[in-house]
């Protein structure tokens, strides 16, 4: 959710009305790719309806058709396409020496032009005209590969990439008749479609990738069958396609009681603690809950199937204020949407500490270089301030500012993600801002309508930072105008998912293009939406 430039005193309001689900969609308009259940019926999550080409009242979450299960079907070879040859898969996840910042240029707070480029064709590699050094291309045409409308990164908080970059998975959907979607693997290296992959998590984005093996990728199933709910974490071979039961969590659903006619999914963000061990989950089958479906929220260890239960909060919660893990295994978070704070759990589910930083915006766990646990994300009056890009450390309670008023980069631009997906680079995190498609003024504000000389500063801008020096580099424009949220229409599939590699050198991002022209964009909320990759200059193919 993105709340945008209203100010939030009364963000109690928002929470209780609003979703928080900035992930997606759920099963929205998805023919799954269960190859194993065919018949089966996937499990659609609430979300906000936009109908009619109007805005959606929730900024920043992802339009739905139903909360109706639809019947699952298995993606077939895409439209049009002919994949180019596969790369072979490494065979090992080592950590990486690369400097993200080689030949990064630090431009501080000054203005950048913001120069025509037309769209690249598919494979096309440019050199960004306004940020030299950085490379973007096109690696997909969702119209003439798939039959399409969109291909995105899921979403910010989900690791796109394998652990060696070998492998990304990006999202199909808005197939037209015809066409297809779903979970569709690419070769990190050629960037070419390889084939769909046969999963149905409960929401587009809650898949995870394993630290060390690149084959390995784990996800709860999310299907009815026969009238039962299938709720088990699954783990597949991409390369070959076999899955294993990792955990049945319906006799543990069961014990405690609870109803098991909902599935079993992940809080906000979506990222497991550790390598796959440690997750916060929730149970639905229960009312809602401020709006949102509603879960009995638990703590759960992959590794020796434990459940934890979070003392000093109530066991219902909203999708949204489900707790998740921290990134270190160490213990979980919950956003306190009532009070706008941030509340830290240990490994027994007791509380540590509370920080004074509102979960409720677009946000990333994450990971310092001395290893602790942060959240880094945007605050729109905050209870420690306003930025696009502020940093909670869990383990301290301390609240500061890389990009943000009190660094004099005036108010948050709307529509940020920021993800912590380079996770062999501790402290480093990538930002995505739509702000205005019409670009940035001279007093670090946002245009309002187009001008003959456009410039930015954070608006339509990506950068990487590191929240423990607090080195920015902007690195691209991605020149996606549908999710404009001053617009009379919202895209959800525009925004920018920013998702990094493992070792950073690479940036997978959603754009529609709608700035080849910053003097006079176009914003569509019609428009096909592609993927480009953003490749740094510390990126060396092999």
């Amino acid at each position: 959710m993105n709340i945008s430039r209203i100010k939030v005193a009364g963000a109690a309001l928002f929470a209780a009305i609003y979703l928080t689900a900035c992930g997606g969609g759920g099963t929205t308009g998805v023919a799954s790719a269960d190859t194993s259940s065919t018949g089966t019926a996937a499990i659609a999550s609430p979300q906000p309806t936009v109908t009619g080409g109007t805005a959606s009242p929730t900024l920043g979450a992802a339009p739905t058709t139903s909360q109706t299960p639809t019947t699952a079907t298995a993606p077939t070879t895409p439209v049009s396409t002919t994949p180019a040859p596969i790369t072979p898969v490494s065979t090992t996840c080592a950590p990486t020496t690369v400097n993200i910042a080689s030949g990064l240029t630090d431009y501080g707070k000054a203005l950048r032009p913001f120069s025509p480029l037309a769209k690249p064709a598919k494979l096309q590699r440019v050199d960004d005209p306004d940020f030299p050094g950085t490379k973007i291309v096109r690696i997909t045409d969702t119209l003439a590969d798939f039959n399409a409308n969109v291909t995105i990164p899921a979403y910010p908080t989900t690791q796109a990439w394998n652990c060696d970059e070998s492998r990304f998975v990006l999202y199909v959907t808005g197939a037209k008749t015809g066409g297809k979607q779903g979970w569709a693997m690419f070769d990190g290296k050629t960037y070419a479609f390889i084939k769909f992959l046969p999963i149905n998590p409960p929401d587009i984005e809650q898949f995870y990738w394993s630290h060390s093996d690149p084959t390995k990728l784990v996800y709860i199933d999310n299907r009815e069958s026969g009238g039962t709910i299938i709720m088990k974490m699954m783990e597949i071979n991409v390369e070959t396609g076999v899955q294993t039961q990792v955990f049945d969590f319906a006799p543990l659903i069961k014990a405690q009681g609870w109803p098991t006619t909902g599935p079993v999914r992940a809080g906000y963000p979506f990222y497991s603690g550790g390598d796959l061990e440690l997750w916060g989950l929730g149970a639905g089958g229960i009312p809602n809950v401020s709006g949102q479906l509603g879960l009995n929220a638990f703590g759960f260890n992959a590794k020796t199937g434990k459940m934890t239960r979070y003392n000093g909060i109530p066991l219902a919660q909203a999708r949204g204020t489900t707790p998740f893990p921290l990134k270190s295994g160490k213990g979980w978070a919950w956003p306190d949407w009532a009070n706008h704070t941030t509340v830290v759990f240990d490994l027994n589910g007791n509380i540590v500490r509370t920080v004074q930083f509102d979960a409720i915006e677009h946000l990333d766990s994450s990971i310092n270089a001395k290893g602790e646990d942060l959240l880094v994300g945007t605050q729109y009056d905050g209870p420690s301030g306003s930025g696009n890009l502020m940093v909670a450390n869990l383990s301290t309670g301390a609240v500061s500012t890389v990009i943000g008023v009190s660094k004099g980069d005036g108010y948050p631009r709307t529509s940020t993600l920021i993800s912590s997906g380079a996770w062999k680079q501790p402290g480093w995190v990538t930002m995505g801002v739509t702000g205005s498609p019409y670009g940035s003024t001279a007093d670090n504000g946002s245009n309002n309508a187009p001008v003959a000389n456009p410039q930015t500063y954070i608006d339509q801008e990506v950068s990487v930072a590191n929240v423990d020096t607090g080195a920015v580099f902007r690195v691209a424009h991605h020149r996606s105008t549908g999710h404009y949220s001053n617009a009379p229409v919202n895209n959800y599939w525009a925004q920018t998912n920013v998702t990094p590699s493992p070792s950073g050198t690479r940036i997978l991002v959603q754009s529609d293009w709608g700035n080849a022209n910053p003097k006079a964009p176009v914003i569509n909320p019609n428009a096909s939406v592609d993927t480009y990759v953003i490749e740094l200059p510390s990126y060396k193919p092999n």
